[in-house]
């Protein structure tokens, strides 16, 4: 039996950029901050957030903050898994 499809998140760069500021801001991180989680120099996030540089997290990245930040990981733009099926 083949299961239901299911609804896909997707999210482009610029809003997983929009996102991960919102949230930061909205539990009081500074991109600073979240760049020194990442130990990366203190740039590095006001930079993806504000610049768009680079334009996509690294994966480990992504997920070190999505971890931190306790959100589903697709918001800061990882893509749906994929699953059986789908091609």
């Amino acid at each position: 039996m083949t299961p239901p499809p299911r609804a896909r998140l997707v999210i482009t760069a610029d809003m997983a950029r929009a996102n991960l500021g919102a949230i930061a801001a909205e539990r009081g991180e500074t991109l600073a901050g979240l760049s020194a989680l990442l130990g990366k120099n203190a740039a590095y996030m006001q930079q993806f957030v504000h610049r768009g540089t680079p334009k996509w997290l690294d994966p480990d990245d992504r997920l070190a903050l999505a971890k931190h930040l306790q959100v589903d990981e697709r918001l800061l733009g990882a893509r749906d898994p994929w699953t059986p099926g789908e091609g």
